[in-house]
């Protein structure tokens, strides 16, 4: 098999060794469900980097305009998804720390603005980079 690309194969690889440190720590220090989750969510992570670094597809190029118009549109969508579902979740979880003063309504709050002020950052960049490469 041949490696397509480079960095996803990377990523693989430190996604699946850090699936063995929680499986390491998940062994030696007892269960504990949030190594088991890391487990699962890097192993998947790790997979799907390594089958699309050794995948052509990654190397295709589009079939014609109307294929990246569709990839452009269903992208956009998404991030409007997130991002207003995170506005629209944070604020519910603030009126619910407003009614009931649980710190972890306040933490599900910030936490959620957060996800959303970063994905507005990534969009930012991602712009200013494709801005001026091409």
């Amino acid at each position: 098999m041949r490696i397509y690309n480079k960095r996803s194969f990377a990523a693989g690889i430190l996604s699946l060794a850090l699936a063995m440190a929680c499986g390491v720590v998940l062994l030696t220090a007892g269960f504990a469900a949030r190594w088991l989750i890391a487990l699962a969510f890097l192993l998947a992570a790790g997979g799907f980097d390594l089958w699309w670094s050794l995948s052509r597809e990654a190397r295709l190029p589009r079939a014609d305009e109307r294929d990246e118009a569709v990839s452009r549109k269903s992208a956009w969508l998404a991030y409007r998804i997130v991002a207003n579902g995170c506005w629209i979740a944070g604020i519910v979880a603030m009126v619910l720390y407003a009614v009931t003063r649980t710190p972890a309504a306040l933490a599900v709050t910030v936490t959620l603005d957060a996800v959303a002020i970063a994905a507005f950052l990534a969009l930012l960049g991602a712009n200013v980079y494709y801005e001026k490469r091409m």
